[in-house]
């Protein structure tokens, strides 16, 4: 199958004046890491980073693969290193090779009755914190050789660590994700949404109703770019309503809980949150849900990409439990909007 693709990239171009068996001869494996990773970065120095070599060493690299090749792989400006389009055939053939290596090496492995491999897995959904680390737990007890590395990161990082191939799959909000051809998603969460502080608590439609006076409070919100906030930003800017001016920002929930205690701040809440809100305070039996606030989270990873079979394995172990509802907790049907 590698074989075939780089065949393919060599005959891009039918000007080429080197035959495809000379090519395959002599592209080294390191030649498709450094191409990959400049693709990745877009850059030299992001490049060089991630490959623990200089620049002038992946430089090199790069120049000895375009003057095998005969073709420019990327295009060189004071703004970075843009990959031409043969150079995407390239990167696509780098991915292809590395995933046939490590089944190869799987395959040798289990022969020799060693499991070796690697996952790594993005994760930004608070919700599905237990389950996933439940899922780990078993991953770890089916396959003690696996090596698992667990990624915390807003949405659009984990999202572009995934197209890069930095990430195997990634536990994440649906928010707008549907309109992605290129991820597969399994839904494992879903979820409704209150606004709450020390001493009160509202539901969404209570809170927009009254808007012009909640605003004036202390809101502590997710930062810019986690779902939740860019979902309640947008049901503002679709009423035409100013977000708060008193505000503060947080991308992680260690604190989180003693911050809304100590300030009396408000917050919006999502329903699996609801055992903590309790702690302190009385909350309703149940609460109007406003649909724009439907939150649903899970399993997101790349469609036609290449994986090994561990990571098949993963993928398919948690995509087969059933997803929750926490959205039914305090859901008051009558007043569903």
């Amino acid at each position: 199958m590698a074989s075939e693709a780089l065949r393919k990239v060599v005959a891009y171009n039918g000007d080429f004046d080197i035959e495809s068996h000379r090519a395959m001869k002599n592209m080294k494996l390191r030649y498709f890491r450094v191409i990959e990773e400049i693709f990745n970065a877009q850059s030299l120095v992001g490049a060089s980073s991630k490959l623990n070599l200089t620049p002038t060493a992946v430089s090199k690299a790069c120049l000895e693969v375009e003057n095998l090749l005969g073709v420019k792989l990327f295009t060189r400006s004071n703004s970075g290193m843009m990959p031409t389009e043969i150079c995407h055939s390239i990167v696509e053939t780098s991915r292809v090779i590395r995933s046939e290596l490590e089944k190869l090496t799987h395959r040798v492995n289990q022969f020799k009755e060693i499991r070796t491999g690697a996952i790594n897995i993005g994760f930004q959904a608070p919700a599905l914190e237990k389950r996933i680390m439940q899922g780990v737990s078993k991953l770890k007890q089916r396959d003690g050789s696996l090596k698992i590395r667990i990624v915390y990161r807003e949405r659009p990082y984990l999202l572009e660590m995934l197209e890069n191939g930095e990430l195997d799959f990634a536990f994440v909000d649906f928010f707008q994700l549907n309109q992605n051809e290129n991820l597969n998603l399994e839904i494992m969460h879903r979820d409704n949404c209150f606004a709450a502080s020390r001493n009160a608590s509202l539901s969404v439609p209570e809170l927009l109703s009254g808007w012009e006076v909640n605003r004036q409070n202390l809101w502590i919100m997710p930062v810019k770019g986690v779902a939740l906030r860019e979902r309640f930003d947008a049901i503002l800017s679709a009423r035409d309503l100013q977000p708060p001016q008193n505000i503060v920002e947080y991308n992680s929930s260690i604190g989180l809980e003693e911050l809304f205690l100590c300030t009396d701040g408000w917050g919006i809440l999502p329903f699996y949150a609801v055992p903590i809100a309790r702690k302190h305070q009385h909350i309703r039996a149940s609460y109007e849900l406003l649909d724009e606030m439907r939150l649903e989270s899970g399993l997101a990873w790349m469609k036609n990409r290449p994986r090994s079979p561990h990571i098949e394995e993963a993928i398919r172990m948690f995509t087969e439990e059933m997803p929750e509802d926490a959205e039914l907790i305090l859901a008051d049907p009558s007043l569903k909007h």
